[in-house]
């Protein structure tokens, strides 16, 4: 009988508390590895981005190849951790909705009015099937050019906004 494969046998986990991650004079990420291998332009990718963002953060090269695998971001160095997380955000940048005050419908897409932590915006949507709910009320939402939005729990809006969003779940 062939013998298991185990996961650590097909990728490749770092020692976190021994990489360091930092930013050069072109402002790209940069990893040390223990070993002393550096790499330059780095991509972090979140593997759960919507349920555990901040573990097993695979590292990419400029080729898209895999460094490595972070498995929790708070076992880095205080400084790489504050590198990496300002990184995840750029590249996972999602507005919270806050409010919603008006959805229509029109040839198919419906329109949303909405505040969010970063101002007010409108955005169109295809589909309820670009309206995913979650546990604890938390609800992610994919506009027609792919833009995300969060909210944190909806059972947390104002009640105009719940019966609103209620029509698309």
């Amino acid at each position: 009988m062939p013998e298991p494969t185990l996961i650590t046998d097909e990728v490749k986990f770092l020692d976190a508390a021994n990489v360091k991650i930092a930013r050069n004079s072109f402002e790209e990420l940069i990893v040390e590895l223990p070993d002393g291998t550096s790499y330059a332009n780095v991509e972090p990718v979140r593997s759960f981005p919507l349920t555990d963002s901040d573990k097993y953060i695979s590292l990419l090269d400029d080729e898209g190849s895999e460094i490595g695998i972070i498995r929790d971001v708070k076992h880095l160095s205080r400084e790489s951790a504050k590198v990496l997380v300002s990184e995840l955000q750029k590249r996972y940048f999602m507005p919270k909705i806050t409010k919603i005050h008006q959805l229509e419908g029109e040839f198919g897409v419906t329109q949303w009015v909405v505040e969010t932590n970063r101002g007010p915006v409108t955005f169109g949507m295809r589909t309820r099937y670009d309206v995913v709910s979650l546990e604890n009320g938390r609800v992610f939402i994919k506009d027609v050019d792919g833009n995300r939005y969060e909210i944190e729990n909806y059972h947390r809006l104002d009640p105009d906004s719940i019966a609103l969003l209620e029509t698309q779940l």
